[in-house]
C-alpha cells in the first residue's frame, strides 16, 4: 500500500511539474524578454506583426489553470486499468505538447528574427508526427475493443487473441520507431530533414498500416 501511494505521489508530482513549468520559467525570465515580441508570421516564417510581451504569459497561465482544475472538474470513470492508463497518457501528451508550444513562443520572443532565421518548421512537423504516434503506440498497446482508438473489427472476423496481438505489435512498433525518429527530427537540418520526413511517413505510417491491412484481409479469408 505504501509503495502504491509513493507511486501515485510521484505521478502527481510529474503531472503538476509539467503543467506549471512553463509559467514558472516564463515568470523567471520575464524581465529579460523585449517589450515587443512577434505575434504574427507569414507562410515563410517571417515576422509580420509585433505585440506587447505580456502575451507570452497567456499560454503558460491557461496551462497552469487547466493543470490545477482538471483533476477536480473532470471526474472520469473507467472500465479497466488500461483505459485509465490511456487517459493519463493522453493528458500527459497534451501537457507536453502545450509545453513545447509555450517554449517555442518564448524562444521566439527572446530571439525574434534571429531565432526564426535558424528555425526549421520541418523539424517541428517531424516531432509532431513522432508525438502523435508515440501516443497512438501507447494506446494500441493497452486498448480494449471498446476503446475509442482501436481497429474496429467485428468479433466474428477475428478472435480476441489475434486482435490483441495485432494491436500490441502495431502499438509497440509505433512507439519504438517514433522514439528513434524523435531526436533525429530535432537535430536534422538542411535538405536531410525533407528526406527524413519522407522516410518517417513511409516507415512509421504507410508500412505498418499496409502490413496490418493485408494481414487482416488474409485472416478474414
Amino acid at each position: 500500500m505504501q509503495s502504491k501511494n509513493k507511486k501515485l505521489l510521484f505521478k502527481k508530482s510529474i503531472y503538476y511539474l509539467i503543467g506549471f513549468a512553463p509559467l514558472i520559467i516564463t515568470l523567471f525570465i520575464y524581465s529579460y524578454i523585449p517589450e515587443q515580441v512577434p505575434s504574427h508570421y507569414t507562410v515563410l516564417g517571417e515576422i509580420a506583426n509585433w505585440d506587447y510581451k505580456g502575451k507570452v504569459l497567456i499560454i503558460p497561465f491557461l496551462l497552469a489553470v487547466f493543470t490545477y482544475f482538471k483533476p477536480k472538474v473532470f471526474i472520469e470513470t473507467f472500465e479497466s486499468q488500461s483505459e485509465k492508463s490511456v487517459s493519463d497518457a493522453a493528458t500527459m501528451l497534451f501537457l507536453i505538447s502545450i509545453n513545447l508550444l509555450s517554449m517555442l513562443e518564448l524562444f521566439t520572443a527572446l530571439k525574434g528574427e534571429d531565432f526564426l532565421s535558424k528555425f526549421n518548421f520541418y523539424n517541428l512537423l517531424s516531432c509532431i508526427i513522432c508525438f502523435i504516434f508515440i501516443f497512438l503506440g501507447y494506446i494500441f498497446s493497452n486498448c480494449t475493443r471498446n476503446s475509442t482508438f482501436c481497429i474496429k473489427i467485428p468479433m466474428h472476423f477475428m478472435d480476441d487473441d489475434v486482435w490483441k496481438k495485432i494491436h500490441h505489435n502495431l502499438g509497440s512498433y509505433w512507439f519504438s520507431s517514433s522514439i528513434v525518429f524523435l531526436p533525429i527530427g530535432m537535430v536534422c537540418g538542411n535538405h536531410y530533414i525533407l528526406f527524413l520526413l519522407v522516410l518517417q511517413i513511409i516507415l512509421v505510417i504507410l508500412f505498418p498500416i499496409s502490413i496490418t491491412y493485408f494481414y487482416i484481409k488474409n485472416h478474414k479469408k
